[in-house]
């Protein structure tokens, strides 16, 4: 009766030790987030984002919740979990279509939604990502970008740095093509009626900021704004 006994404790052993083996393989995806980890993540400057591949919008939008969710854990690294949110969200309008866009044919995207919409205003507030690499991102994924509603509208907000940290973003800018420039100036304005009052008192605020800092800007956001504002747009574009 012993060895029966003795048998079956030491089945519940390997089992336990099992599920804890298990468990701590679980958190592995998680553990190189936590606190005493940072040091490897200590220069920002050599911040390199390529290693993030995505074979759909699906696997990115999951990789984004992910670390959306962890952002509020008191266990987990915040600037860790901001260098994940930032390689892992879009580098192009398309990526940002694709993940937050609706499609008439193949309907709404992985992230059309409230936790979508939050994840971009996360990423709008990064404070701890080198702003040369944040900007860049932010520009590109403005670049050739067109009004569709919902999330996809007002360049991202990327006005609001024009007007609160021009310079920063403006150094960005002026090293882009004067067709990049416009393309960003445009998707700030564009919708659906964008002669309007909001978009007149916008222009009014970034112009000054952007006249101190550099006249080539200057000058594409003044074209590029009276274009637009006697372009015809039609509800749907």
């Amino acid at each position: 009766m012993k060895q029966i006994y003795l048998i079956i404790f030491l089945g519940l052993r390997i089992v336990s030790f099992g599920q804890n083996k298990a468990s701590k393989l679980d958190d592995s995806s998680t553990s190189i987030i936590k606190k005493d980890s940072i040091s490897q993540y200590s220069n920002k400057s050599n911040l390199e984002c390529s290693i993030y591949n995505f074979n759909n919008a699906k696997e990115r939008a999951d990789t984004l919740i992910k670390y959306f969710k962890l952002s509020n854990d008191k266990d987990v690294d915040k600037q860790i979990c901001d260098i994940k949110i930032f390689c892992s969200f879009p580098n192009s309008f398309k990526e940002m279509q694709e993940l937050f866009g609706f499609d008439d044919s193949k309907g709404a995207a992985p992230l059309y939604d409230s936790t979508g919409e939050n994840i971009i205003k996360y990423f709008r507030q990064l404070t701890t990502i080198p702003k040369d690499k944040f900007y860049d991102k932010y520009i590109n994924i403005c670049i050739e970008g067109i009004w569709q509603a919902d999330l996809i509208g007002e360049a991202f907000g990327i006005y609001d740095k024009l007007i609160n940290d021009t310079e920063a973003v403006g150094s960005r800018l002026k090293i882009r093509t004067d067709k990049e420039i416009i393309s960003v100036i445009r998707f700030i304005f564009d919708g659906p009626h964008p002669d309007n009052k909001f978009n007149k008192d916008l222009y009014n605020k970034i112009l000054p900021k952007i006249e101190k800092y550099d006249k080539r800007l200057s000058k594409l956001l003044t074209e590029s704004y009276i274009q637009i504002i006697k372009e015809v747009h039609c509800e749907g574009h």
